[in-house]
């Protein structure tokens, strides 16, 4: 049994909650809630800044400031927490009357505001770390917030407003309310003014923009709009101001408010099944040219506000789509001209693309489908890619080269319910793909051609070459043969079918599995196919008489996903476990079990003859798993010498006396024993007959010893200490260590106390029994007096 490695690259969720996502003044740090924790991106390189972990309950609201230097946290525990971003560390932390669900910065990174649910709008020092203001006088949540004016200048105002509609505005320097609205009949998502300070707008979900002359407060217009407001503010268009809102429909609008007419906007997004809606619109201080849409799915777009907008073109161009999570991701595939692209079936009726290796934080969307996709298949140069939808649909996508993104190329429709499998060739296209399998909840698989191309796209194809009621219960999963002559389908009636591709005739019924068959898949190098069972097991099985050959166990849960390695020679099975098995194909041994998912997985799909595959689970965190298994076995064997030769001169040092060189070099080898012989041997020899362990320059060497090698030291003191025969050794170190190092540092060590804790007890244990055996001793002396006195 050879046991396989792999290294893995993690491609997580950075952005999953409601709280809200910030961005710097220029939009090149982002900072993101993960349910309880915050991750600082730098969106130029699509790296992860900081990773900041929270404490136990989900954040509620992130602010950056613009100059991207401090980051305020709060989070359902009332706790505010200012971290800096430079020094990467909290240096501030305050709790709350209340919990705080919006927060605002002003444009010179002086001040923080925070809403609180009891009312109450705190303003907060940026520099000193302190409250300046704490006003009152909203009776509800308060649920939009917004400054304007320069640090310490007049005209220095926050507004804000709240779920019962009313709007205010406070006078920062005079500290008093100078406006309030109530006008609004339901929350105020948006208050803003515009950059010269003259203009002011609210709006809010009851469909109302409220615009006000911001000298006098006077109404200058009420405008009615169909969809309900969750952000707005100005923005200025060729020298122009202009009002932005956004909310339901996930349309960003461009308004005249002169005219009441609309200026331009976002292209609208096709009518599915999935209701999303924009949560907040950002606008980036030191940007004019650029929005920031986050949609509820924490989708983030970027759009361009061009400055040749003349009120005819209406349409503005969307330049960054980013994926904050892909929620539940039910299939993938590799695709692409060298298969560096990700497709993804999530929990959105949108196919996602992602560039993996090179920007696996952005992602295309590809619309078309109007329900949740099911399955995905690509043909192996990766140019075509085939969707199955729950909207009863099956789609065939084409990998433009110019755009570098897929396009709808034709639609089969023609299933009574939702498609749950799809396939395509095994073989190389030369043109286009020539058929597609589909297998659906009406319990029936299709076989259709597909269309040559013509002068439109998408091309509806309505009739199959033929039809067949396939199982008894819902088709799982299909599979075709590398040269196309087979059809496999794995069904939850516990049975998988070998099918004649052309003539649609069932050839083998493969029985056996005790639970739903959940995936099926062909050998590219013999006459086996592999299925995947919730009874827990994998099983192969022979295609010339549908015989199983071997069963595969293991795993502790259904096994969700199955499929060949490595020409041929292993089988990676993914569990709802969340662990990933490979066995052995002819031994039937589990060779590696691979643990990266908190979750059940949902997907995989293996590359490069598995020298790569790649797994991903409910909760959207893909991993990315590469064969290392020849280099991992090289460095072990390079380890090994480097051992055996380590250990040579172990005992050359012991020989010669040379315990310092010594004891590093046990130290370094990680031999406990080997350690302790090291130090016994030095206390026996005595050569400084003052010195507690018997030599005053390992004395002096463990007092100089780095934090790393301190703290695994305690740990071979901790394993002797609980030893009677060993525990004297860990005593004297112990007293070397209390005499010569520093005891504030020892204590900063992390991770130090636990092996402290470990060691208090068995100590007390050890001094208990030398008490008990003076005690004893004072017996004996007693005896013995008391005889010497009967002998007389």
């Amino acid at each position: 049994m050879s046991e396989r490695t792999y290294k893995k690259i993690n491609i997580e969720p950075f952005y999953v909650g409601s709280a809200n996502a910030t961005f710097s003044g220029d939009g090149s740090l982002m900072a993101t809630a993960v349910s309880e924790d915050v991750v600082v991106i730098n969106r130029l390189t699509n790296q992860i800044v900081h990773s900041i972990q929270g404490d136990g309950t989900d954040v509620t609201t992130v602010r950056l400031s613009p100059d991207g230097q401090k980051l305020a946290i709060v989070s359902l525990s009332q706790q505010l927490k200012l971290f800096d971003i430079n020094k990467g560390e909290f240096y501030k932390s305050y709790k709350f009357s209340a919990a705080a669900y919006i927060s605002a910065c002003d444009r010179t990174s002086s001040l923080f505001a925070f809403g609180l649910t009891d009312g109450s709008v705190v303003v907060w020092d940026i520099e000193g770390s302190f409250i300046t203001h704490n006003f009152k006088g909203h009776g509800s949540t308060i649920s939009a917030l917004s400054f304007h004016g320069d640090f310490n200048s007049k005209d220095w105002k926050v507004s804000s407003g709240d779920i019962m509609g009313t709007v205010k505005v406070w006078d920062l320097v005079k500290r008093k309310c100078i406006f309030t609205s109530k006008e609004h009949s339901a929350a105020v998502r948006g208050v803003n003014f515009d950059k010269s300070g003259e203009l002011f707008v609210s709006g809010g979900r009851d469909n109302l923009l409220m615009l006000y002359n911001a000298k006098t407060w006077k109404e200058i217009k009420s405008i009615p709009l169909e969809t309900t407001i969750e952000s707005a503010g100005f923005v200025k268009i060729n020298g122009a101001n202009y009002i932005y809102t956004g909310g339901e429909g996930c349309v960003l609008y461009i308004w005249d408010f002169k005219s009441e007419s609309l200026f331009a906007k976002t292209e609208k997004p096709l009518e599915t099944t999935e209701e999303l809606t924009i949560t907040e619109v950002i606008q980036l201080c030191d940007v004019s040219d650029k929005l920031v849409m986050v949609f509820s799915d924490q989708t983030i777009l970027d759009i361009f506000l061009s400055d040749d907008l003349d009120g005819t073109n209406h349409i503005l161009p969307c330049t960054r789509v980013m994926a904050g999570n892909h929620g539940t991701i039910a299939d993938l595939r590799y695709v692409g001209p060298s298969e560096n692209l990700l497709a993804l079936a999530t929990n959105s009726p949108s196919l996602r693309v992602v560039d993996i290796y090179n920007k696996p934080m952005d992602m295309d969307i590809c619309e078309g489908h109007t329900d949740l996709l099911n399955m995905l298949d690509s043909t192996v140069d990766g140019l075509w890619l085939a969707t199955a939808s729950k909207d009863n649909t099956a789609r065939l996508w084409k990998y433009d080269e110019e755009s570098e993104s897929f396009t709808c190329y034709a639609v089969f429709e023609g299933h009574a319910s939702s498609v749950t499998a799809i396939g395509l060739p095994r073989t190389p296209i030369t043109d286009y793909p020539k058929f597609l399998i589909t297998a659906s909840e009406d319990l029936t698989i299709k076989k259709w051609s597909v269309p040559k191309p013509s002068g439109s796209f998408p091309i509806f194809v309505k009739s199959s070459d033929y039809t067949r009621k396939a199982h008894e219960k819902m088709i799982h999963a299909i599979d075709i043969s590398p040269n196309n002559d087979f059809l496999a389908t794995a069904s939850h009636d516990k049975t998988s079918k070998i099918w004649d591709l052309q003539g649609g005739e069932t050839l083998h019924i493969l029985r056996g599995h005790k639970r739903a068959v959940y995936d099926i898949a062909f050998c590219h190098h013999d006459r086996l196919i592999v299925t995947a069972s919730g009874d827990q097991t994998a099983r192969v099985w022979n295609l010339e008489d549908g015989s199983c050959v071997r069963s595969y166990e293991g795993s502790s849960n259904a096994v969700q996903r199955v499929a060949f390695l490595s020409k041929n020679q292993y089988i990676v099975g993914a569990g709802a476990d969340g662990l990933i098995k490979i066995w052995e194909v002819f031994t039937g041994e589990c060779v590696n079990t691979l643990d990266n998912h908190d979750n059940r997985i949902w997907a995989l799909r293996v590359k490069d003859n598995g020298e790569e595959f790649i797994s991903a689970d409910s909760d959207g965190a893909i991993t990315i798993w590469q064969d290392c298994t020849d280099e991992a076995n090289a460095e072990k064997e390079l380890a090994k010498k480097v051992e055996v030769e380590k250990d040579q001169e172990l005992r050359n040092c012991i020989r010669e006396g040379d315990w310092v060189q010594a004891f590093m070099l046990a130290l370094d080898l990680n031999h406990p024993m080997r350690l302790y012989n090291v130090v016994k041997e030095c206390i026996a020899k005595g050569e400084d007959t003052e010195s507690t362990i018997g030599s005053f320059e390992l004395e002096e060497l463990i007092g100089e010893l780095e934090d790393d090698k301190i703290l695994l030291l305690f740990k071979r003191i901790r394993d002797w200490n609980t030893n009677a025969r060993l525990f004297e050794v860990a005593q004297k170190v112990i007293r070397v260590i209390l005499d010569r190092c520093d005891l504030d540092k020892l204590y900063q060590i992390k991770g130090i106390m636990q092996y402290i804790d470990a060691i208090i007890p068995y100590s007390e244990r050890h001094y208990s029994r030398f008490d008990g055996l003076v005690e004893q001793s004072y017996i004996l002396d007693y005896v013995s007096r008391k005889m010497d006195e009967l002998s007389t």
